[in-house]
């Protein structure tokens, strides 16, 4: 046999081995470079409805996973959802964000929370459940979600976020020292929205307190927010109050609207662009909002245990603050006198001169909330 025989056959007789090794090498290559992908975390962020305020507070969650070193694109990979104010869809994303292989879920309202805590428990067994992180949400513990408000160490071990509960009793405090004139107010809500539910628990309780009364409108959905409103305002409303309802705020601009058709004006717990229109607000700023829950999320990815984290409120962290528009529709100088006491107190003051920042005014307490055990 010459030379030129052996070589075919030597190779023939290697081949299947050669490419065995081959396909073992590729399979040991592609499994190293998905190893490389998923060294990266892949979170997903769930917002109700684009407002102003949410989508402040998905920036700032965002910006605060930055802080920590998790760079969209980067060291990480955020992907956005948002459900445009639809239940159902909300509910949709909520399962495809269980079960689309990532490492957290970030949510911006109330409706958010629930939605994917929902899809969560129901697509997943105990002890493999996503890691969930909060934030724009007024109370997390009456959300139905495994919250004591007795102890905030008591939550499902892979839930945690910031409950922010803008300070009701103080927000009508303002509007008496306005308008002491003031005996009816108007407010249109969802009462299918455990926030909203809440900040009207409180708002009835304050009017009682404050000899005020307080005539509500309930509504389904944003379309029937202004129908809702002018009803209100047929019943003998002196103002209109915007509660911390993703429905009614998710249409602020029409709510104005319609308040101004009537001479009124609109002041709310939920602040949004100054200029918008409303009176004035009290709240909390939502970017920093989601700062706080951006770095809390960074935490976790780092390694923090989730289940030793407590329930955190806004509050405790930064200070509610105050925005005045006296060039809003339906403000009357006539009746309507925001005391130079309070002017003081307000981070931005828009007037026919234009706007004016104070950023470090601060809105002067007391901020608790009038007692009812039905609250409790």
């Amino acid at each position: 046999m010459t030379d030129r025989t052996i070589l075919p056959a030597v190779i023939r007789r290697w081949l299947p081995l050669l490419a065995v090794l081959g396909g073992a090498s590729a399979l040991l290559l592609a499994t190293d470079r998905a190893g490389s992908r998923r060294s990266v975390p892949a979170v997903a962020v769930l917002q109700q409805v684009s407002t102003p305020l949410l989508d402040d507070a998905v920036r700032g969650m965002i910006d605060g996973l930055a802080e920590k070193g998790f760079i969209d694109g980067t060291s990480v990979t955020i992907r956005r959802y948002n459900a445009e104010g639809d239940l159902a869809q909300a509910n949709a994303i909520a399962r495809e964000i269980v079960g689309g292989g990532f490492d957290m879920g970030l949510t911006s309202s109330t409706p958010s929370l629930q939605a994917l805590a929902t899809a969560n428990d129901r697509g997943r067994p105990a002890g493999r459940r996503l890691v969930h992180v909060f934030a724009a949400v007024a109370d997390p513990f009456s959300a139905g979600v495994g919250l004591d408000r007795r102890d905030p160490l008591v939550h499902p071990p892979h839930l945690v976020g910031y409950g922010s509960l803008s300070p009701v009793e103080a927000t009508f405090r303002l509007l008496q020292s306005i308008a002491p004139h003031v005996r009816r107010v108007g407010a249109a809500h969802n009462p299918a929205e455990s926030n909203s539910r809440r900040f009207m628990e409180l708002a009835r309780a304050t009017c009682a307190a404050r000899n005020l009364e307080l005539l509500e409108a309930a509504v389904e959905n944003s379309s029937g927010v202004v129908e809702a409103v002018q009803a209100t305002i047929s019943r003998g409303a002196d103002v209109i109050f915007i509660p911390g309802d993703t429905t009614v705020s998710s249409v602020t601009d029409s709510v104005v609207a319609a308040a101004a058709k009537a001479g009124l004006p609109v002041f709310s717990v939920t602040p949004g662009p100054p200029d918008r229109g409303t009176l004035f607000d009290v709240g909390y700023d939502f970017h920093q909002v989601g700062l706080l829950a951006g770095r809390m999320a960074g935490e976790i990815l780092a390694g923090a245990d989730p289940k030793t984290i407590p329930i955190r409120e806004t509050s405790r962290s930064i200070p509610p603050r105050l925005t005045v528009n006296l060039a809003a529709p339906g403000y009357d100088r006539a009746r309507w006198r925001v005391p130079e006491a309070i002017l003081r107190q307000a981070q931005v003051v828009i007037d026919e001169g234009g706007r004016r920042d104070q950023p470090d005014a601060v809105l002067e307490g007391p901020f608790d909330e009038p007692h009812d055990p039905a609250l409790e």
